[in-house]
């Protein structure tokens, strides 16, 4: 059994205890405690996320500067909108409610509790503006870090250091786990002040700090080189902007990386419309590749007066993101033509309100759906249909095949020329064998490798040689192997799936609710999954599950049914889920929207 079902009391000494737990507590004098802790009545908090920020209890609380624990209701009020074409990647593991705040601390501060003083350190790098609390007592150093650090050199995820790079102007949506270069400075600087303990927040307390702290920064580097030795944006923004970046996360300058793909203009008879493609017949019909540019109809308007085409038979959806779907709707309904995507994205496209993911559109699609490797013939085209997981879980490729002999493989977002589109975390890249990537590369190779792949985004086909097919295949292996080291929990995909727990749909209205808590066991073996749901005021729960065993590799499911008695205009429901000897509260969250009807 895991410590973290249990409860260890390590006495530091008269003045101060040490509990370990779901989250650990640190017993001050004076009623204070840091993190939590049964009757405390202050509490010092190294960051505000309400997976920690729970073992406060009603306490008042000590916070980093500019965290704000007033604004819960407003915060969540305006996520129900922005969460659609979101960019910006921001961890919605917010408070529920607002906080009592009995101060604000920064870096240098210092704090006296009865004859302990503890010094403030800034942090940053698990959440923007984490802080530290250092203090010295029965002979040793103390350094309570929070979630900078887990104990083996581990970090509890990566995809919670995401976020934009305001020296290159990237957004959140593009900047992955860019903050990897901040939590690193954090490290060192706790290193330089040698203490003798670390207590983070959770897991096992640290009594080698310079060798955790080592081995964490050394594996976190070699991650980050991995990923920039085949990053995308490379081809899109260049060679300076890659460098700064990379050496921005890694703190040092990268590896060199991939060679770029072989290139070559788009044939006669593909048109490209902003991020769209346009596939015209010899006998004038027209099937096009997405629709998110916003001008697309417009753009199809003049092509079809300049005879360019005569009219649009289909249009082929890739993936969901708003860039690739806004307008299909609107094109479907003015030209007439079919919508088709694969059968694995089916349900994000048709209800992209059901779900917290990345560059959700606020236009929902009805299409046909096509099944896995589902052949047909368009004029003189033979298309068929794939799943492709590469940017996004929810992504699908079609390859295209001319009378002519000309292939073709519209890859969505999911490659450029030099390497692939896995630079979102929450886009939900997993990292083994036959998911994500590697099933993409096994695609490709099982297809002939004989096609010219099509990113909307890239103005050129590209096409991959064997030496570079081998290298995006050794980066990715190394990766899955540099997760595995870094995350304590017990499956490398745990690191990069942020929604490997989450609450379906994300958004529910009405006078009785019916919710699902979907739980992805990475794992190549069963797992036991127990819940707990943390039902917010005005609600009352009808009937719950409390725990599934989910099979390896496997989706389970934990079925909640809520009625609506006093609601508050927007309420939001938390689940705790423990598993594998970890017990996660308040984990993932819904929305729950009263019904004035």
């Amino acid at each position: 059994m895991s410590y973290l079902f249990l409860l260890a009391a390590i006495a530091a000494s008269a003045q101060v205890r040490i509990t370990t737990g779901a989250v650990n507590s640190v017993s001050l004098p004076g009623g204070a405690a840091i993190y939590g802790g049964p009757g405390a009545r202050t509490v010092l908090v190294t960051h505000t996320r309400r997976d920690v920020l729970w073992a406060a209890g009603e306490a008042e609380l000590v916070v980093p500067d500019g965290e704000s624990l007033q604004t819960a209701g407003k915060f969540w009020s305006l996520f129900r909108q922005t969460r659609f074409h979101d960019y910006a990647q921001r961890s919605t593991k917010v408070p529920e409610r607002d906080h009592t705040v009995a101060r604000t601390v920064r870096d240098g501060d210092r704090l006296a509790y009865g004859p302990l003083t503890v010094t403030v350190v800034d942090t940053p790098g698990f959440t923007p503006r984490a802080v530290s609390y250092v203090f010295s007592d029965g002979g040793k150093k103390y350094a309570a870090t929070g979630d900078l650090i887990y104990s083996g050199g581990r970090l509890l995820d990566i995809y919670s250091l995401q976020d934009a790079v305001a020296e290159t102007k990237t957004r959140g949506y593009h900047g992955f786990a860019s903050r990897a270069g901040l939590l690193i400075a954090s490290l060192e600087k706790i290193r330089a002040l040698r203490p003798d303990v670390l207590i983070p927040a959770r897991g096992p307390i640290i009594e080698s700090p310079a060798k955790d702290i080592d081995m964490l920064i050394e594996r976190l580097r070699a991650l980050l080189d991995s990923h920039f030795a085949t990053d995308a944006l490379r081809w899109y923004w260049g060679q300076e902007s890659w460098q700064t970046r990379s050496t921005l996360a890694m703190g040092k300058a990268p590896s060199p990386p991939m060679p770029m793909a072989l290139e070559r203009d788009l044939p006669e008879w593909v048109i490209a419309i902003g991020n769209s493609r346009l596939l015209v017949s010899t006998t004038g019909a027209a099937f096009l590749m997405d629709a998110g540019y916003p001008l697309i109809v417009e753009k199809l308007e003049e092509l079809q007066r300049a005879g360019r085409f005569r009219n649009l038979e289909g249009l082929w959806v890739t993936h969901y993101h708003d860039d690739h779907t806004d307008h299909v709707a609107k094109v479907a309904k003015r030209f007439g033509s079919k919508v088709y995507f694969n059968e694995r994205i089916r349900d994000i496209v048709e209800y992209p309100s059901r779900y917290r993911m990345p560059c959700l559109t606020t236009n929902p699609i009805s299409g046909q759906a096509r099944g896995e490797a589902e052949q047909w013939q368009w004029r003189e085209f033979s298309m068929a249909s794939y799943f492709f997981p590469g940017q996004t879980l929810y992504h699908g490729g079609l390859s295209v095949e001319r009378e002519s002999g000309e292939k073709l493989f519209f890859v969505g977002d999911s490659f450029t020329p030099s390497g692939t589109d896995d630079y979102c975390l929450q886009n939900r890249n997993f990292v083994h064998a036959g998911e994500g990537y590697r099933y993409c590369l096994d695609l490709l190779e099982k297809l002939g490798g004989k096609h010219w792949l099509i990113n909307q985004h890239v103005a050129p086909m590209f096409h991959y040689d064997p030496q570079q097919m081998a290298r995006m295949r050794r980066e990715l292996a190394r990766r899955e192997k540099l997760l595995t080291e870094l995350t304590p929990l017990p499956d490398a995909n745990y690191a990069v799936d942020e929604s490997w727990a989450r609450i379906y749909p994300y958004a529910a209205k009405g006078k009785t609710v019916q919710l699902a808590l979907r739980l992805d066991n990475h794992t190549g073996q069963p797992r036991e999954f127990r819940v707990k749901w943390n039902v917010p005021k005005g609600w009352e729960l009808v009937s719950s599950a409390d725990r599934v065993t989910v099979a390896a590799r496997s989706v389970g499911s934990v079925p909640i049914t809520l009625r609506a008695t006093s609601p508050e205009e927007l309420s939001v429901l938390t689940a705790n889920v423990a598993f594998a000897g970890f017990d996660l509260r308040h984990w993932t969250e819904a929305l729950l929207e009263r019904d004035d009807q």
